[in-house]
């Protein structure tokens, strides 16, 4: 873990931009039922920003000093920045209204991720699949790549409202593509409540507005 640390500093003392958040994150942020935000494998905090500037409250958590120095530069009153080591750091039970994890993947942590979820918490978790297509701009070890449906099967335990397999244009590597797995889950039934969330409604019929 100490190699990968080093190699995300490198990463991170040349690459200091946010760039944008997720799409993920901007489509289904609303269907939290809170502000208190756990973001995992923060990085540089391009998530963490969006959300906090949204009123967010967010713990962001990277294993790299250097994002998380950044962060902590930036000084922004809904973040907390923590440096630590994921397989390590002790996940809190029942805690967040929303869960992010975005290209992080270490399948050891899928129960964890779950239970710190508080009831009608929701996680949004993104990462790359595996392709057979030699275009495709994936890492090399297949520990790192999710099969087809597995993120849908990890988190079969969640209410899953929303899932897809996607090819897209890999922002980081102009001209080429990756290939993603994108999931949006509630923890426990809580009726529509979420989706009313989405919608702006607040809890009102959407047919009415009542």
């Amino acid at each position: 873990m100490k190699q990968d640390r080093i190699r995300w500093n490198r990463k991170y003392e040349s690459d200091k931009g946010l760039g944008r958040p997720s799409s993920l994150v901007e489509e289904f942020h609303s269907l939290a039922p809170g502000k208190l935000v756990l973001d995992l494998a923060a990085g540089t905090g391009r998530n963490a920003v969006f959300l906090a500037r949204l009123g967010y409250r967010v713990a962001a958590v990277d294993l790299a000093d250097e994002s998380m120095r950044s962060l902590r530069e930036l000084g922004h009153p809904g973040i907390l920045p923590v440096q630590a080591d994921l397989d390590c750091f002790p996940l809190p039970s029942q805690t967040f209204d929303l869960v992010i994890c975005c290209y992080f993947l270490d399948r050891r942590l899928f129960p964890y991720i779950r239970e710190s979820l508080r009831p009608s918490g929701v996680l949004l978790f993104e990462s790359t699949r595996e392709s057979d297509r030699p275009s495709i701009s994936q890492p090399r070890n297949r520990d790192y790549l999710l099969r087809s449906n597995e993120l849908l099967h990890a988190f079969l335990g969640l209410r899953i409202l929303y899932y897809a397999e996607s090819l897209e244009e890999d922002q980081s590597d102009p001209g080429r593509t990756r290939s993603l797995a994108r999931l949006a889950a509630v923890r426990d039934w809580t009726g529509d409540a979420p989706l009313a969330r989405k919608l702006g409604t607040r809890g009102k019929d959407p047919e009415t507005g009542s």
